[in-house]
C-alpha cells in the first residue's frame, strides 16, 4: 500500500483510491536488537492531542529480564513532529518521568540519543545511555496495514532499519554497536479509534537461515507475514495454539510451525494512543517454509479486553 499526505499531516491518503482517512491519535516505536547479547531496546512514543507518553523498554531475553521507565505529559516539554507519513521526518523529543529520550528522522536516516538513569537493568544496578544510528530505506520491503470499520481507520507500518552504528552504555557497561549481529526496527502508526476493542497481534524478530528477518502475526485475518532482505511473503489461515501458560504454538498446519516460550509478561496502562494491554515476551523457534528460526526473540501483544 502506497501513502500521499495532503495539507494536513493528520490525515493519509490511499494512492490508488484517493481515499482520505484521518487519525487523531499516532505513535512511533524505534527498536534497537542487539542478537549477540540477546538484548532488545525499544522507544516508544505516543501522543492524542495535547497528551503524550514515552515508554523505555530493555528487554533481557538472555536473561529472562524486562525493566521499564514511563512517563506522561500534558505535552511534550520541546516541540514534537512524528512522521506524516512511513519513512517522514520526524523530531520527536519527550522530557520527563527523569529521562530524556529522542529520535529525530531525516531522509531515512535515524538518529536515537535517550539517557535513562532509573531503569534497573539485570544485573541489579541502574542506567542505560545510547547513541544509535539507523538506515530506514523505502525502497526496501516493509510491512502495511490499513484497517477501516464503521468509518473508523487505523495504519500500521513496520520497516527493517539498517546499517546501525553507535554507541549502548548498560550501567557502566559500554559497546560499540555495529555489524551483523545487530537490528532496527521503525514502527509508524495512526488511528482514529485508539479506544476501540483490539485483538492479539505477535512480533518476531531474528534470523532465520543465518539472515536478518521480522515477523508480524496479525488475529485480525489469521495472517503471518515474513519480511527479510528484498523479499515480503503472506501466509494466511494462521492458528494460535496454546499450551499451558507458558507455550504457543503459532501454525497453518502445513509450512508454519512456530513455538513460542513465554518467559515474563508486562502490563501496560491505557495511554493516549491505546487502552491497556498485555505484552508477553518469548523466545521463538520453528519453521516457515524452509527456513529455519532459532531462538528469535519478540512479544505477543493482548489487549486487557478483547
Amino acid at each position: 500500500m502506497e501513502y500521499l499526505v495532503n495539507e494536513s499531516p493528520s490525515i493519509l491518503i490511499e494512492k490508488e483510491t484517493g481515499k482520505a482517512y484521518p487519525f487523531s491519535a499516532e505513535e512511533e516505536v524505534f527498536v534497537v536488537i542487539n542478537s549477540s547479547s540477546k538484548q532488545m531496546i525499544s522507544f516508544d512514543f505516543e501522543k492524542r492531542k495535547l497528551s503524550a507518553r514515552c515508554i523505555v523498554r530493555l528487554i533481557d531475553y538472555d536473561k529472562g529480564a524486562i525493566s521499564e521507565v514511563s512517563a506522561v505529559t500534558p505535552k511534550f516539554n520541546i516541540k514534537s513532529t512524528f512522521a506524516p507519513k512511513p519513512y517522514g521526518d520526524s523530531d520527536i523529543t519527550f522530557l520527563g518521568g527523569g529521562f530524556t529520550a529522542s529520535a529525530v528522522s531525516r531522509n531515512g536516516r535515524i538518529g536515537i540519543i535517550a539517557s535513562v538513569p532509573e531503569i534497573k537493568l539485570p544485573s541489579g544496578g541502574k542506567g542505560l545511555k545510547i547513541e544509535a544510528f539507523l538506515t530506514n530505506d523505502e525502497k526496501d520491503k516493509s510491512f502495511n496495514f490499513l484497517l477501516s470499520y464503521d468509518k473508523k481507520t487505523e495504519s500500521l507500518h513496520a520497516s527493517i532499519a539498517k546499517e546501525i552504528s553507535g554507541t549502548i552504555w548498560i550501567g557502566e557497561e559500554k559497546t560499540e554497536i555495529i555489524g551483523d549481529n545487530l537490528q532496527g526496527r521503525h514502527i509508524w502508526k495512526r488511528t482514529s479509534f485508539p479506544k476501540r476493542k483490539e485483538k492479539p497481534v505477535g512480533i518476531i524478530y531474528g534470523k532465520a537461515n543465518k539472515m536478518p528477518f521480522s515477523s508480524v502475526v496479525l488475529t485480525y485475518d489469521d495472517s503471518l507475514t515474513l519480511n527479510t532482505e528484498g523479499v515480503m511473503k503472506r501466509y494466511e489461515k494462521i492458528q494460535w495454539i496454546e499450551i499451558g501458560d507458558k507455550v504457543l504454538n503459532i501454525t497453518n498446519g502445513e509450512n508454519i510451525n512456530i513455538k513460542a516460550e513465554i518467559f515474563s509478561s508486562i502490563h501496560e496502562k491505557q495511554g493516549p494512543f491505546r487502552k491497556a494491554r498485555t505484552f508477553r515476551y518469548a523466545i521463538f523457534s520453528g519453521t516457515i517454509d524452509d527456513k529455519t528460526i532459532d531462538e528469535a526473540i519478540g512479544y505477543l501483544e493482548y489487549p486487557d479486553r478483547v
